[in-house]
């Protein structure tokens, strides 16, 4: 069904990405299976930034207390010398979603070479608490007295597991490809919420020649489902 004659432009620029032992007909669903087995491999990752542009990251509160200090412990049944503080704070996520599976797969579960259906998960979580020990003077008649007190920052986030539950969908038809300097390959395309980018760690794998491959097979997936290559240009 997509075995379509790719532009002779792009077949130009591209033909020295074929890999020589490549003796199969070349297909959009071998792509698909090609990019799964990378997945597989961890070499395949997804990105979800916002309509904006805006990378992946989370919401969450930061909140301060204060409490006195009884011989070195907090005493929590007494305010401290100043007033707890909550506000809100956003971290940017680390790390990619790591993919679980990859499939060509349309949105109602019927298999599609155009489509490409991920399920994601991340074991990243956000989230730190820290307490210090500070002092305030107290003058008396006599001298100065010390008056301890503890402070604790806690940073609460929501779980990026959820805010970026899959699974997502990628159009190939859509996709605009890129490569960086350092061998990262990003396809991504336009997603209802997010923009939605699969990601090859090409500077994590340091493997040019399959760098090229990757790049080859995501350019044959979006030359295949462009619905404009059937004008000729």
């Amino acid at each position: 069904m997509f075995n379509r004659i790719l532009p002779f432009a792009l077949v130009c620029a591209l033909g020295s990405y074929v890999p020589v032992a490549a003796a199969q007909q070349q297909t959009a669903e071998g792509a698909q299976r090609f990019l799964a087995l990378l997945a597989k491999d961890g070499h395949l990752n997804v990105g979800l930034p916002d309509k904006n542009g805006a990378l992946m990251s989370v919401q969450g509160t930061r909140k301060t207390t204060y409490r006195w200090q009884n011989k070195g412990v907090p005493d929590n049944s007494r305010p401290g010398p100043y007033d707890d503080t909550s506000a809100p704070v956003t971290a940017p996520l680390k790390w990619l979603l790591v993919i679980r599976k990859l499939e060509g797969m349309n949105e109602s579960a019927n298999a599609d070479a155009c489509t490409t259906r991920a399920e994601t998960t991340t074991t990243e979580k956000l989230g730190s608490t820290s307490s210090d020990s500070h002092w305030l003077t107290k003058e008396t008649f006599f001298n100065v007295e010390r008056l301890w007190y503890q402070t604790t920052i806690t940073d609460e986030y929501e779980d990026p597991a959820v805010k970026y539950a899959g699974p997502h969908f990628f159009a190939w038809g859509r996709a605009v490809i890129s490569r960086a300097a350092n061998g990262r390959i990003t396809a991504r395309a336009p997603g209802l919420k997010f923009n939605t980018e699969l990601v090859f760690l090409g500077d994590m794998v340091k493997d040019p020649d399959l760098a090229d491959r990757v790049e080859y097979a995501m350019k044959f997936l979006k030359a295949s489902c462009d619905k404009t290559t059937a004008t000729g240009f």
